[in-house]
């Protein structure tokens, strides 16, 4: 399905795919941001639309706050806050990858 885009009085409003796309983000994130109150959004029955400018200031703040360490310390645990839980199958293979890191093995 093509990303849905209109414009309504010089606002350009954004279905989550068209938003995902300019953003370089996921629909996953961009559906993080509003519910973390990150990004307005407006529901039309099922589907959830933002305007390409609050979109385009939501980026601009995330660029902003990694000014220094103790920004990007604080996006970190943000962003670890907002994910979700890694599945066995995840934690097993980064368990595998760190272990074949620190024994100085270069992997395959």
């Amino acid at each position: 399905m093509l990303p849905f885009i209109f414009s309504s009085q010089n606002t350009q409003m954004l279905d989550l795919k068209a938003a995902a796309d300019r953003s370089n983000r996921s629909v996953d994130t961009i559906r993080r941001y509003i519910k973390a109150g990150r990004l307005p959004a407006v529901r039309d029955g099922r589907k959830l639309y933002v305007t390409a400018d609050d979109l385009d200031k939501a980026l601009s703040e995330d660029r902003g706050q990694l000014s220094n360490a103790s920004d990007l310390k604080a996006w970190a645990q943000r962003m670890a806050a907002e994910a979700p839980p890694l599945k066995p199958e995840q934690i097993r293979i980064l368990r595998s990858a760190f272990a074949t890191v620190s024994n100085g093995d270069s992997g395959p």
